[in-house]
């Protein structure tokens, strides 16, 4: 069995669907679905994209992750998957660790401040994007729901791991270093023992951030209505 972080009630899902009909939000498709990945048979096809994904830079790495990992199933995880609508086929994935259960796999290698740890926190991992796909557009459909997900589980922040030279994109969405410090390199042991940059994003004042920033995410994030992003459907 998946485990997911709660369920969210059918209330809130009602909330976010009510947006449609505001007159200051827009509504837009996507080539693709982002769904909660809840099967065996699709867990099997998110580790395919991941070997696949990883392995175009790190081949043995790539192999490893063509079975599912202890923490695919693991209470207080949850894998989110984008499918194209043409063919079926899973385009994209990420897992989300939450701190629900145990301690995030990146605090084996980093101190979280104590103040931090006594929030609601996950970390991404496993964020993967099939090649020649549009990756720009799977990859902000992705972090979009991500962030409808944690927003609606009350999640603080948001931890991230990332090789060079992703994690310049990530900033581009808005992570930051911790405290606003230096970025920090460090080796991961369950990422082939590659440097990785520690980020961090802050769900509960993204929105407001990115107003005051006229960030063009903004746009995106806030003010369109997606239809395909289903993460809180069964």
């Amino acid at each position: 069995m998946l485990y997911a972080l709660n369920t969210v009630r059918d209330s809130e899902w009602e909330e976010h669907e009510a947006l449609a009909d505001s007159p200051t939000i827009s509504a837009n498709t996507l080539p693709f679905v982002v769904r909660v990945v809840r099967t065996e048979a699709h867990l099997q096809e998110v580790c395919d994209l991941r070997a696949l994904a990883y392995g175009k830079r790190m081949p043995e790495f790539g192999r490893a992750l063509s079975v599912p990992e202890p923490s695919d199933k693991a209470r207080g995880t949850t894998i989110l998957m984008a499918q194209d609508k043409a063919t079926g086929e899973v385009v994209g994935t990420l897992r989300i660790h939450s701190n629900i259960q145990e301690p995030l796999p990146i605090q084996g290698v980093v101190d979280i401040p104590k103040r931090l740890q006594e929030n609601l926190l996950v970390e991404l991992c496993r964020f993967s994007i099939k090649p020649g796909y549009n990756k720009t557009t799977v990859r902000l459909g992705l972090f979009k729901a991500m962030y409808l997900y944690c927003y609606a589980h009350q999640v603080q922040y948001i931890w991230v791991a990332a090789r060079k030279p992703l994690n310049e994109i990530y900033k581009s969405l808005g992570f930051h270093a911790p405290d606003g410090g230096e970025e920090q390199w460090v080796p991961l042991s369950y990422a082939d023992n590659i440097p990785h940059s520690i980020l961090m994003f802050d769900v509960l004042a993204a929105e407001r951030t990115w107003f005051d920033m006229r960030h063009p995410l903004y746009e995106f994030m806030g003010r369109t209505y997606h239809p395909d992003i289903q993460v809180f459907r069964t």
